[in-house]
């Protein structure tokens, strides 16, 4: 069971790029637009992707992959931008005299219902992912999981509450 659950973490870190990426703005440079940039949302799809290839995901599956996550990227792009809209209506109202607490509860709620879209999509796009690998493509992926998240860690230099060990399970 606890296995399991490692590998579903390692494919949900290896995917969470999407709605990430789905929130940049233009350019992959955050709201601000720009040029890319090494490193970008178009690496991080390039690595998710060399992952799959190291795990041994043959093209034709991966190519099925890259193209459900563009549906889903699109997917996030629509909802975080019905978000932004009610972000602006929620503005809106707080800006009046006399907000209407009914008016500012719904745009809320309604928020959440979109958030709550978004992580729905998101996690059956990760089972999808993990179904359709077979169980020593799902221990690679683990495993170069594991292997990258120590690399960046490294990187990052040393974090209170991750330590070697912390890794390593």
């Amino acid at each position: 069971m606890k296995k399991t659950i490692k590998i579903l973490a390692v494919t949900a870190l290896i995917f969470c790029a999407v709605p990430l990426m789905a929130q940049r703005g233009p350019g992959g440079r955050g709201r601000h637009g720009g040029q890319g940039r090494p490193g970008g949302p178009e690496m991080k799809g390039m690595m998710q992707d060399m992952m799959l290839e190291e795990a041994g995901v043959p093209e034709k599956q991966r190519a099925e992959i890259r193209k459900k996550a563009h549906e889903i990227h699109r997917q996030m792009m629509e909802l975080n931008f019905e978000i932004r809209e009610l972000r602006l209506q929620i503005k809106k109202e707080y800006d009046k005299k006399k907000p209407s607490e009914k008016t500012l509860k719904s745009i809320n709620s309604k928020i959440a219902e979109l958030r709550k879209k978004q992580f729905i999509i998101m996690g059956n796009f990760k089972i999808e992912v993990h179904l359709s690998l077979t169980p020593e493509q799902r221990k690679k992926l683990l495993e170069l999981g594991r292997r990258n998240r120590k690399k960046f860690m490294h990187k990052m230099g040393d974090h209170p509450g991750f330590g070697p060990d912390d890794l390593d399970d």
